[in-house]
């Protein structure tokens, strides 16, 4: 187990953890797949990536586990199975995979099982000693993918160590079969569970086979799901333990019980960040110079809830919280270019000057200029950033001031059409102050300074509330606040809110219904104020807040 530790050690240390190469001293994962009644061949490649970037596992596939013998197998330390019989329950290995996946586990190899992948194989009796919670025809059932409530029973084991529970969007298998043999560390239930005062459902689960370690977990319905940090903590330390018997991970924040609300507040400062942190967990951070190529918030916490996503699989460039052109004199800077974190336009910080406050209120200064990768400057600015002491209520609150200058004869600052545009998308638009929103969260909803709470792009206001539920249940959500002078004539409000993959996010955007050209030495000024809520809000509340905003001075 110590060189796992190390190895794992030694890969955060290097900050790149796929920098890891000696597969000798990495836990060896073979992922069963090729056959299962839910999405496959969207999930197995979700699952690979989840385990190969933490730079502890070295992972590999088989879509044919039928075929493997026992030299096959022993090449691993742990099977993560992805693959059921579903709906040919009749169906069975030969005898010789059979024999070597029995073996392989009472030799001390370790066998780990999620949602569908126990629904498999109701003729072969070993199998139903090394699964539980599988589907039984007639009695098992399920409802609408919701918000599911996880219930940590044991926080001792090595899985669930220090675990709080969470909430995730799944399915929730009830009256699954059960295995006595299987040790139960936490349980599930959702809201109309609670509503009809039913029973909590088993949903982690252990057991030991020989010398071999099981572990099974009702959770990671579809992809959706998985990307819930509940359900990839849980399977990574899973993986780990079925593996060695132990569990080094180190759990994240918004997950660990170990939070103490009397903690002091102190600085954290590096190269490239400089953060807030409370005891030893962290509030906000800003980071520059880094390989993302533009300064960003991340992580930003409002309570246990991260707010904050940074480059998700579907938008890399989404940062968290962040500000970006889209086109500069028809020179991207929004999107990287191919597998890498560079844009066609450069976003580069010439200077950077960070004051922290004795009453942990903060100041960032900035001077940053624009410019195509291999080109002359075309636009300046100077960003200022003032993030206000921590508040009782655990609400952070954070003003902008951006003052841009053109370098250039000319300088075109635009975006993609809009429809009605000539060659125009429903996804136009965007530009400028944005937030990428955590993934785990659930029922997103709007409040806007207009009145309408559902039809939010393209509409003008002074202020958007974009809320949900956290991955605690609790609810959270940000307040963008515009300065009411200067306002752009094109500005207006761009969203996204799809649940189902998910994407949240939300931006003043400042060239939504046209492009703004200035002459070299115009200026631009923008400011924006953004809190974080830690809290249920209303309305009054959100109103109260932008009155205030109104009337501060420049």
């Amino acid at each position: 187990m110590k060189k796992y530790l190390l190895q794992f050690l030694i890969c955060i240390l290097l900050l790149n953890l796929h920098s890891c190469s000696n597969e000798n001293d990495l836990i060896q994962v073979l992922i069963f797949s090729g056959s299962n009644n839910h999405n496959w061949q969207q999930t197995t490649p979700y699952l690979e990536i989840l385990l190969s970037g933490t730079g502890m596992f070295g992972v590999q596939i088989t879509n044919r586990p039928d075929t493997l013998k026992e030299s096959d197998l022993n090449k691993f330390d742990v099977i993560l199975s992805n693959w059921n019989s579903w709906p040919e329950n009749e169906l069975r290995w030969p005898e010789t995979t059979e024999k070597a996946l029995l073996n392989f586990i009472k030799k001390g190899g370790g066998f780990v099982t999620f949602h569908a992948s126990t629904s498999a194989f109701n003729n072969w009796p070993e199998f139903q000693e090394i699964s539980s919670s599988a589907w039984i025809l007639d009695s098992t059932w399920h409802g609408k993918n919701s918000p599911t409530k996880i219930i940590i029973e044991n926080d001792e084991h090595p899985v669930t160590n220090g675990l709080s529970g969470f909430f995730i969007f799944d399915e929730l298998w009830i009256n699954a079969g059960k295995n006595e043999k299987f040790e139960i560390l936490g349980s599930a239930t959702n809201e109309d569970f609670l509503n009809k005062g039913m029973e909590n459902q088993p949903a982690i689960m252990v057991s030991e086979f020989g010398k071999g370690r099981i572990f099974h977990t009702i959770l990671g319905h579809d992809v959706r799901a998985m990307r819930n940090t509940g359900f990839q903590t849980l399977l990574r330390r899973a993986v780990e333990w079925a593996a060695t018997g132990e569990v080094a991970q180190i759990l994240p924040q918004e997950l660990s019980l170990k939070n103490v609300p009397e903690q002091n507040y102190s600085w954290q400062k590096s190269d490239t960040t400089f953060a807030l942190l409370k005891g030893e967990n962290m509030v906000w951070q800003y980071n520059f110079n880094t390989k993302h190529g533009r300064p960003f918030f991340h992580p930003v916490y409002a309570g246990r809830n991260n707010l904050t996503c940074l480059s998700p699989v579907d938008h890399r460039w989404h940062l968290g919280q962040w500000f970006c052109w889209k086109y500069i004199n028809g020179v991207n800077y929004w999107e990287y270019l191919g597998d890498s974190f560079n844009s066609a336009g450069k976003t580069e910080i010439q200077s950077i000057e960070i004051i922290s406050n004795p009453d942990y209120s903060a100041e960032i200064n900035m001077e940053i200029v624009y410019h195509p990768v291999s080109g002359e400057n075309v636009l300046a600015e100077k960003r200022v950033i003032k993030v206000s002491p921590p508040q009782e209520n655990g609400n952070i609150q954070m003003d902008y001031n951006f003052v841009f200058e053109a370098l250039a004869d000319t300088v075109l600052l635009d975006r993609t059409p809009i429809e009605g545009e000539p060659d125009g998308k429903s996804w136009g638009g965007y530009a400028g102050l944005s937030i990428r929103f955590n993934q785990d969260f659930t029922d997103s909803r709007f409040i806007s300074a207009w009145g309408d709470h559902e039809n939010i792009n393209g509409k003008t206001g002074d202020w958007l509330y974009m809320g949900f539920k956290g991955l605690d249940g609790k609810p959270v959500g940000t307040q963008i606040m515009v300065y009411p002078e200067p306002q752009t004539e094109g500005a207006a409000w761009y969203s996204v809110n799809t649940g189902d993959l998910p994407f949240y996010y939300f931006s003043p955007a400042v060239l939504y219904k046209k492009s703004m050209m200035l002459l070299r030495g115009e200026k631009l000024h923008l400011n924006y104020r953004i809190v974080h809520h830690n809290a249920e809000v209303t309305e009054s509340i959100l109103k109260n807040h932008f009155m205030k905003f109104s009337e501060k001075k420049n």
